[in-house]
């Protein structure tokens, strides 16, 4: 049978399904945790893929309704339930608490603002400390269960490596007890060796994409992040009436 019509007959799927049936304990024991790895890792990624998504549209939205001409109104609008989604209205909470001394200001307390305008320039380093602090702990809880895809990104091609060293060795010794080197002697073992490799591979390149995808998100937060805090703080101390986008 050519070598194409072997693999779309389903042969393929079925000598791998006996491989891993036929394994030794050790070597199946590598497979589940590769498994356990695998669906962790891509439980992670998928949480992270939507909420990364969902966060860049809201950012965007917050944007706009930051730049607005009149600033106070401006603020009012993004301190709506509208854009919870984004990091970005905490730090405009936090700006709002540390400058004016209101949390989770009202109608009347936006009021209270206007009259009293723009904060003295004296008041900017403190504004900008707390709203950095702000900005870290947002920043910290994004970067939260990451580490689950480093950790599966950096173990499983050594606990596939184990395996293969383990399914090599099992030939050897086969081999030796037999006093054969054919096929049938060391086959088992190799293709014990084999699976195992290709089961850390294919838990290992998903985590390390996903890894670095989610590591250059999460730099695009922390500027957007210094960016608002930065613009924020002028707008409250007069320095900036509208931000330059």
């Amino acid at each position: 049978m050519p070598v194409s019509n072997f693999l779309l007959s389903g042969e393929t799927e079925r000598s791998v399904q006996r491989i891993i049936f036929d394994s030794g304990p050790v070597a199946k024991g590598i497979l589940l945790i590769l498994l356990f790895l695998s669906v962790l890792s891509w439980a992670v990624i998928l949480q992270k893929a939507w909420r990364f998504n969902r966060l860049g549209a809201a950012s965007k939205r917050f944007w706009r309704c930051y730049n607005g001409v009149n600033f106070i109104q401006s603020l009012h609008q993004c301190a709506s339930a509208a854009h919870r989604s984004t990091p970005l209205q905490k730090l405009l909470f936090v700006g709002i608490e540390k400058g004016y001394g209101i949390r989770n200001p009202t109608v009347d307390d936006w009021q209270r603002i206007e009259e009293r305008g723009a904060l003295p320039r004296s008041e900017a380093e403190r504004l900008e400390r707390a709203i950095d602090r702000t900005g870290l702990f947002e920043l910290e809880k994004l970067e939260r269960r990451l580490t689950v895809l480093a950790t599966t990104a950096n173990v499983s091609p050594f606990f596939g490596l184990f395996g293969t060293v383990w399914g090599v060795m099992g030939s050897f010794l086969a081999m030796g007890s037999k006093g054969s080197a054919s096929l049938a002697v060391v086959g088992p073992g190799i293709a014990e060796a084999l699976i195992t490799t290709l089961a850390g591979l294919a838990a290992a390149i998903p985590a390390v994409i996903a890894y670095n995808h989610f590591l250059g998100r999460l730099r695009f937060v922390s500027t957007d992040l210094e960016r608002f805090r930065s613009s924020l703080t002028d707008r409250l101390t007069g320095e900036s009436k509208i931000d330059e986008t």
